[in-house]
């Protein structure tokens, strides 16, 4: 039996399958691959589906989810070319190093799919050494520090300076003369020298803009299930409305849709 029938009777009006010309009057329009996106023309961003993200704490109805991909991806159940959804609203951001360093510790503790809703894989320095480095919780965990370092004050030394750098509240010759006040040994000097070697690659990545950094991303704030559906359905660019705020906060980084 087919489903699609039945969905302009049991989804919202948000679901049927096109929209009425009264919801679509004034609207700015995208057609993506197998949907097409009617949204507020001074509001309307198209945005790449690994860009866009849930709201913590959302809880999805996989029924209403299913029903949605059907929608889009049951060619044979509609006669309409693409299907029609109004957008959803959101916030934006932009991915700074405290992001990745919270989205790294929450992916090497083994909670990251539980503790971010909507996203595939952490926010990323880049580098499969580097996210490893702010991913871990305790420094002793790496093996340059537990090889050479043995003394708890030096282990915390690192702990406590650990993105300095790139924060700018320390310099590679500020660190170097604070860990000579702890009188080091040639392994814990070796310690040191990979310490701040990559303490200077994470700053680098910051600068430049690898990996995630300076990544504009949207959260979603309602309509979790049309972007949701239409991502799972094989969309690879999604619309949403940014809210007024960030539409001027954020220009530059985004593709308006008029």
């Amino acid at each position: 039996m087919k489903l699609l029938p039945l969905l302009n009777n049991i989804l919202n009006e948000n679901f049927r399958l096109e929209l009425t010309p009264e919801e679509k009057r004034g609207k700015a329009k995208y057609v993506g691959r197998n949907v097409t996106w009617y949204g507020f023309p001074n509001n309307m961003i198209v945005i790449n589906k690994d860009d866009v993200h849930g709201m913590w704490g959302n809880v999805y109805d996989s029924d209403k989810l299913a029903q949605v991909v059907d929608m889009i991806t049951d060619y044979d159940a509609r006669d309409v070319d693409t299907v029609e959804l109004e957008c959803s609203y959101g916030l934006g951001g932009v991915t700074t190093l405290t992001d990745i360093v919270e989205e790294q510790q929450s992916n090497y503790s083994g909670n990251f799919t539980t503790d971010y809703d909507g996203k595939d894989d952490p926010a990323t320095t880049g580098s499969d050494e580097l996210d490893k480095y702010l991913g871990v919780e305790y420094m002793d965990e790496l093996d340059f520090i537990s090889d050479w370092v043995s003394e708890p004050d030096m282990v915390k030394f690192f702990d406590d300076n650990r993105t300095s750098i790139a924060r700018g509240t320390q310099t590679v010759e500020s660190l170097t003369k604070a860990f000579k006040a702890l009188s080091p040994d040639n392994e814990e000097y070796e310690a040191l020298k990979e310490f701040l070697q990559l303490e200077v690659a994470l700053k680098d990545a910051q600068d430049n803009n690898k990996g995630d950094f300076n990544k504009f991303t949207v959260q979603l704030r309602d309509g979790h299930h049309r972007v949701m559906g239409a991502i799972e359905a094989g969309e690879e660019y999604v619309c949403l409305n940014l809210v007024d705020e960030d539409i001027k906060k954020y220009k530059g980084r985004y593709q308006l849709v008029n």
